[in-house]
């Protein structure tokens, strides 16, 4: 074989390793460690494939720092995030910067029904509680937890998901805010 044969060769086979770890990386890729940019006139720049609902994030007290479920490339997924201000555009808006600090993939599950951050702690009103296999139960116009297989929370300290029991959490979802607030987000703008 000659040098051109050889390195026709290796060029496909880069070029056909390159295609499946992109296919790969699709459906499994992480986002820790990127920015996720907030412009005042289009919303939120998620990464191509992402999809998330107001009603899927959570602020943690007066910190800076975000809980979000989200969904990228049919994946549930639960992002911890810091948040930054880059520029004041006007009185009431700016440009944010979200830091993706820890991310954990849930494949099988449904953002914002079985994966959902409607969650508050029993002793305090602190949020950044995801609960993982939730079952809801209609009680009047809320759905109330009624169990998970599992719970996370945000750990400012580590910036990193630790484990929590289903016992320190209260979890209530609004269906008709919830559904309110989908309208406003898909509405022209």
């Amino acid at each position: 074989m000659n040098a051109f044969s050889l390195r026709s060769i290796a060029c496909a086979l880069g070029t056909a390793l390159l295609c499946a770890l992109s296919g790969a990386a699709q459906g499994g890729e992480s986002y820790v460690g990127r920015p996720v940019y907030s412009e005042p006139g289009s919303g939120l720049q998620l990464p191509p494939s992402c999809h998330m609902e107001p009603t899927w994030r959570a602020r943690i007290g007066t910190s800076d720092l975000e809980v979000w479920v989200i969904e990228c490339g049919g994946i549930a997924r639960s992002w911890f995030l810091r948040r930054s201000l880059i520029e004041m555009v006007a009185g009431n808006q700016a440009r944010l910067r979200f830091q993706v600090l820890d991310e954990r993939q849930w494949p099988g599950e449904t953002a914002g029904d079985t994966l959902s951050v409607q969650c508050i702690g029993k002793n305090g009103p602190e949020a950044g509680y995801v609960v993982l296999g939730a079952k809801w139960r209609a009680v009047g116009n809320e759905l109330r937890l009624t169990g998970a297989h599992s719970v996370i929370r945000a750990d400012p300290s580590s910036q990193k998901f630790v484990a929590a029991s289903l016992a320190q959490v209260e979890c209530t979802r609004h269906p008709d805010r919830e559904a309110m607030l989908r309208r406003l987000q898909q509405a022209p703008r």
